[in-house]
Order: structure tokens, then C-alpha cells, then sequence
């Protein structure tokens, strides 16, 4: 692809916004800077009118205030652990997934950075500010608070807030743009995977709701390292609220609960309607926490504030017994409301209105998404009438693949390399159990809580709690679990290193533990080919054809095509792309039949089809591409 003329056409119009509380701001809340963080005796902390517990692993948050004074509280009380967690990661997650699938050129790469920050996460700011009478300074009271209290640029907070949405509108629109547009800069790195499922009192074993929730995002090392539940009260007028969260990560639209009983649990959809003229929906879902009283409630924020891209939330009012999932894209919503005895949402538009505005990137994508509902749904029925928290853990712990029907480390499963949290809430005993380990720390112990309506800092370090252990995939799988923590120390080194080189090596080690998994020979396999190793990736793609799953045999098949049409030898490549076509299932193939269809065409027309391993875009989480 020629992405220069496009590059020189942008050093003229960009000016990066370099974001600074203002010092009315400072002037304002001038009595927090110079209080003192008070470590106990006990292990707790204590700032303002903030408290930090452990409470097995987890961190514990008790703030008190108005928006500023709570997030400045926040970062005060965790300002050790903030600069070696989420917040700065996720900052970077534009960044890295540029250089990730770009080439190095100097000076050049830096200002299509740059570039993505000014037009789209920018932009989608400065809409929200519009949104909302446009008074920047109050709309941004949580981000100067964090930043303050943490002493962390505002920037990296900014960045990090709307990086998430900036990237699914990146994806979306280079995704609509057609194959011939050279200046295609498709972003890998922003889509996520996330299960949870809600089942109502006929369901359960004492009648009440119980919520399951894993939340599943590229930042394996940095979110799961600090788990952190943060108790809002706020004293602005607000209601009270809840989060499971990761330190330094202060939006409660993730995963959240409020006093009046209703639940929220984002879930990213990949779809081409997109726009920078639309709200990020973390800050969203933090308004209907904060303001919303009951089901329709929340719908009319939802539909007051459309996304910049593709969501659903999974929304519970728990007083009002209503269940749905309002999907969304910057174009329409919809919301599909569950009557029966529970409702699941995983990464797929599911209402016949909405069911065209999903992005079908990929088989593996599609397969996962609707694999894991529909393993959820086989064991939510399998419970019926008995569900506890423990079997609820048992759900978000599950490993099975029902497709290829098999105990897998990766691809179709409910627990996967990227659950970074995970919690059950148990609205029947007014508690929440929340995974205390690391990725999938869905696999881990999981430490009781209580809900927003129970909690009392006052009281809350002497009460008690149970945990619920959690050990048995990795007792009963050894190897497979062995080798899905090489794979998520592989993705570490790709991802956040940019070090393709070292993430094959470590793939050698996943490879020689669990053998039969297809989907880690083709990471492997792509990983040479970003190494620029061709030799090592053809071992890889070979493997690929051995193994039976035909997903990975057809991508085994295209890109042992591609490597041998990049050198030159047109009557392999033409075989081997032959096969993709003889072999695949159209209707689920179609990106890749599309691209095999574009590479006969190219081998046909030009003298040399040459492959470019920095323009490769891999979807690591996923085992596959974003595009081919």
C-alpha cells in the first residue's frame, strides 16, 4: 500500500491538543494537595474523605464527594500502583496499534498517530463536551481529578478513556473504505470480547437475580494486576454506585451498580456505523449510573448520548424485574428485552433491526461471539432451578468449545487468555464475588464484597467473608493452561513490546505444550511473517493444513499461497489459493474468499504479488486477522 501522499497531505493540518487542568480547577480544590495519604497500621489508607483496603488481592475503594474530589481521591489512594497498571497502557492502545500494523518510517509513523488522536479521539471529546452544553470544564471534572491526584499527564488519562472508542471508530471506517484505497490504515487492538449473562429468581436457587460478568480486554499484565471495586458516594446530587474495575481506571460504565438496583455491562460490537460525532460510552454508562432510577430511565440517557461506535450494554433493573441489551451503533439502537428465566449478551448484534450493522471481520470472530452464548445458554439450562454464585463461577470458568466440542485454551471458549475481570453478582444475599488472579482470572479465586446498598466503611474491615476457590481447569489441564500463559506472555511481546521476534520464540514453547490447537500455529505462523522470517512461518501454515479445524486449514492454505507468491512462484500460489476456494464454506468465509478471490486476480495480472508482514494485521486475542 502507498501510504506517503496520504502522509504528506496530513503534516499540513494536524495540531495535537496537549490537555491541562485548567487552574480555576487547581484554585477550586486547593485543599487536596496538600493533605497527606495516611498508611495504617492495618494495611488500609486513608485520604480525605477516601479509604483504600486488601481484601484477598483485591483493592478496595470507598470515595466520598463530588466528581472531582472522588477521582482525585482515587488516584491519591493508588497513585503507587496507577503508572504500573491499565491506565497508561490503555493510553497507548492507539499507539500500539499503529506500529503493530505499519511500517517504521520515521517521522511518519508518528504523525499517523498523531493524526488518528486529532480526528478521532479529539473529536469524539469535543462532540460529548458539545452534547452536553459544552462546558469542558465540568464534563472533564473526573479526568482533571485523576489526573491531579495521581500526578499522571492528563493526557495519558484522556487518551485512555476514549482510546477504546477511538480505535472502533478507526476499525470502522477503514473497514468501509474499499480494497483499492492504498491509504488504508486498518487498527486491530480495539475489539474486545466479553461474556455475562443474567438469570432471574426461577432460575436461581433463593429466587433472586444473579448476574456473571467477564469482562475480556487487551491488557493482559497491567488491568488484571490491580483489581480494584470502588464504592461511589457522591455528594453532587448523584446516587450512589459501584464499579469492578482496575486501578487508575475510573469510569464505572464497565461494569457497574447503582442504588436503585440496576446493572450495566458493556459488550464492543465491531460495525461500520460509525462516526467521531457520537459519545464515548464508558462516560455514558457512568451518567446512567449516576442518574438513572430505573429501566426506562436509562434507556432515555442511552438514547439522549449515541456512541461513536458499536456497544450493547447489558442493563438490569433488578427492583423493576427487567433484563435486556440495548445495541447500539452511532446510527440506531435497539433494545432486546429477555422475558424468560435469563438473558445473555456476548459480542453480537442478536435483534433482527440491528443484526445488519455487525461487522463480520472474520470466521473465528463470528464463531467465538455466538459459541459463547451459546455455552452459556447450554449451561444456565443445565442449572435450572439450582444456580448459586458457585455455579455461576463454574459458567464464567468454563473451557469447553462447543463448536469443535473440546477443552480449549483458545478460540470458542467463555474463559479466555484476555478475561481480565470477572465477578458474579448475587443479588439474593446482597453480595458480589469478584476473581482475585491473573488472566483468565476467571480461573482464580473469586472474594466476596458487598453490594452498593450494604457497604459501610465504617464497619467494612472487621466484617467477614468467604472466598470461592477456583483451581480446577488448571488442575485437571495442566499443559493446555501451561501453554495458554506462554500465549498470553507471546501477546504481551507482540502487542505492548512490538516485538514480534521474541512472541514467536515463546510461541514455540505454546505450540510443544498443547499441539493440536490450531489457532496458536497460525499466531505463530503470523508472527514469523511480522519477523519477517518466512521460512518459520511456512512450518507454521503447513501445521495449520495438518490439524482439523477448517477455519485454520483454509488460512494454512491462503497464506502458504501468499508466501510463495511473494517469491515469485505463481503455479504454487495459485494451487494453494485454489484451495481456500474448493474448500470453503462462502457464507462463512467471506472476508477470506473475498482476499483469495483479490490474490488470484493480482497473480493473474501482475508480474509479482508481494506480501508485506508490517501492513499484516493480526487480531491476536482472536487467533486471526483483521484483515487479510
Amino acid at each position: 500500500m502507498n501510504h506517503i501522499p496520504y502522509l504528506l497531505l496530513m503534516v499540513f493540518t494536524i495540531t495535537c491538543f496537549a490537555y491541562e487542568t485548567p487552574n480555576i480547577i487547581r484554585e477550586k480544590y486547593n485543599y487536596l494537595y496538600s493533605l497527606p495519604t495516611q498508611h495504617n497500621p492495618n494495611g488500609s489508607r486513608t485520604f480525605h474523605k477516601g479509604k483504600l483496603w486488601m481484601r484477598g488481592g483485591l483493592y478496595v475503594l470507598s470515595l466520598e464527594g463530588d466528581e472531582f474530589e472522588m477521582a482525585f481521591q482515587h488516584g491519591r489512594l493508588l497513585k503507587e500502583e496507577i503508572p504500573k497498571g491499565a491506565l497508561l497502557q490503555v493510553a497507548k492502545i492507539v499507539d500500539n496499534s499503529v506500529l503493530n500494523a505499519f511500517p517504521k518510517i520515521p517521522f511518519f509513523t508518528n504523525l499517523i498517530i498523531k493524526y488518528l488522536y486529532r480526528t478521532d479521539t479529539d473529536q469524539i471529546l469535543n462532540f460529548a463536551i458539545l452534547a452536553r452544553d459544552g462546558d469542558r470544564d465540568k464534563f472533564m471534572l473526573e479526568a482533571y481529578g485523576i489526573s491531579e491526584g495521581a500526578e499522571i499527564a492528563l493526557n495519558e488519562v484522556v487518551h485512555a478513556a476514549y482510546g477504546p472508542e477511538s480505535l472502533q471508530v478507526i476499525l470502522g471506517k477503514q473497514m468501509g473504505k474499499t480494497a483499492s484505497n492504498g491509504d488504508s490504515i486498518p487498527q486491530g487492538m480495539g475489539i474486545n470480547e466479553c461474556t455475562d449473562f443474567v438469570a432471574r429468581g426461577t432460575t436461581t436457587q433463593k429466587g433472586g437475580f444473579i448476574i456473571g460478568r467477564n469482562t475480556d480486554y487487551p491488557l493482559n499484565g497491567f488491568f488484571d494486576r490491580f483489581p480494584t471495586v470502588i464504592y461511589f458516594n457522591p455528594t453532587d446530587g448523584a446516587q450512589k454506585y459501584m464499579a469492578v474495575t482496575s486501578a487508575g481506571i475510573h469510569l464505572a460504565g464497565i461494569i457497574g451498580l447503582n442504588e436503585s438496583g440496576l446493572y450495566l455491562g458493556v459488550h464492543t460490537i465491531p460495525t461500520l456505523e460509525v462516526s467521531e460525532k457520537g459519545n464515548p460510552i464508558f462516560v455514558v454508562g457512568q451518567e446512567v449510573l449516576r442518574y438513572a432510577r430505573s429501566f426506562d430511565e436509562a434507556i432515555e440517557i442511552f438514547k439522549r448520548f449515541k456512541p461513536a461506535a458499536g456497544w450493547a450494554y447489558t442493563l438490569v433493573s433488578t427492583e423493576e424485574n427487567r433484563m435486556a441489551s440495548i445495541e447500539m451503533t452511532n446510527s440506531k439502537i435497539e433494545v432486546r428485552e429477555s422475558t424468560g428465566n435469563f438473558h445473555i449478551q456476548t459480542n453480537h448484534f442478536m435483534t433482527p433491526e440491528m443484526s445488519s450493522a455487525n461487522l463480520d471481520l472474520n470466521a473465528s470472530v463470528n464463531e467465538d461471539s455466538r459459541a459463547r452464548k451459546e455455552r452459556t445458554e447450554e449451561l444456565l439450562l443445565s442449572y435450572d432451578g439450582k444456580l448459586r454464585a458457585e455455579e455461576a463461577i463454574a459458567i464464567l470458568s468454563d473451557k469447553w468449545d462447543p463448536v469443535n466440542q473440546e477443552i480449549r485454551g483458545l478460540a470458542n471458549v467463555i474463559s479466555v487468555h484476555t478475561t481480565l475481570s470477572s465477578a458474579v453478582f448475587d443479588l439474593s444475599e446482597a453480595r458480589v464475588f469478584v476473581a482475585s488472579g491473573t488472566a483468565p482470572v476467571s480461573q482464580s479465586p473469586y472474594i466476596e464484597l458487598p453490594l452498593i446498598n450494604s457497604f459501610n466503611s465504617e464497619t467494612f474491615s472487621s466484617q467477614t467473608y468467604s472466598t470461592i476457590q477456583n483451581s480446577s481447569y488448571t488442575d485437571n489441564y495442566p499443559l493446555i493452561a501451561e501453554a495458554e500463559q506462554y500465549f498470553i506472555e507471546a501477546k504481551t511481546a507482540f502487542e505492548t513490546d512490538i516485538n514480534p521476534a521474541r512472541a514467536y520464540h515463546i510461541l514455540s514453547k505454546v505450540t510443544a505444550l498443547d499441539p493440536k490447537n490450531a489457532a496458536y500455529h497460525f499466531v505463530q505462523g503470523m508472527m514469523g511473517l511480522k519477523a519477517h522470517d518466512f521460512f518459520s512461518a511456512e512450518i507454521s501454515f503447513k501445521k495449520c493444513e495438518e490439524l482439523s479445524y477448517p477455519h485454520y486449514k483454509l488460512l494454512g492454505h491462503y497464506y502458504l499461497g501468499r508466501i510463495a507468491a511473494n517469491r515469485g512462484d505463481k503455479e504454487v500460489a495459485r494451487t494453494y489459493l485454489e484451495k481456500v476456494l474448493k474448500e470453503a464454506e462462502v457464507e462463512l468465509e467471506i472476508p477470506l474468499v473475498k482476499a483469495t478471490l483479490d490474490s488470484l486476480d493480482k497473480l493473474s495480472s501482475y508480474r509479482e504479488l508481494k506480501l508485506h508482514p508490517d501492513t499484516l494485521v493480526l487480531f491476536m486475542p482472536e487467533a486471526d486477522m483483521i484483515k487479510y
